[in-house]
């Protein structure tokens, strides 16, 4: 998939945090990701792209999602990661009151 498949896919909100929106996409060939578009985050491509390196090493976690792709532009930031159902690991942790 590329940028103008992610713009067209069908989204709805997953939850919101100090970094940014998560949403589930809908891609048209029925493929669902999430997508965390990041607000406020000012930052080069260098930079960002070390803290990505980072972030993929976190990945190879067995109980994490790897990041699937990235965008990087001066006025968008958008991490991907494949949709794993049954909600958030904050919410299997904490359940629904904490």
């Amino acid at each position: 998939f590329d940028l103008e498949d992610l713009l067209k896919a069908s989204a709805e909100v997953l939850g919101k945090g100090s970094y940014g929106t998560a949403y589930k996409a809908v891609l048209e060939e029925g493929v669902t990701m999430v997508v965390k578009r990041l607000k406020e985050v000012v930052v080069g491509k260098k930079e960002f792209e070390q803290q990505l390196d980072i972030v993929g090493r976190i990945g190879r976690h067995p109980n994490v999602m790897p990041l699937r792709a990235y965008y990087y532009s001066k006025d968008e930031k958008l991490l991907v990661y494949s949709y794993m159902p049954g909600g958030s690991l904050f919410f299997l942790l904490h359940g629904e009151f904490f």
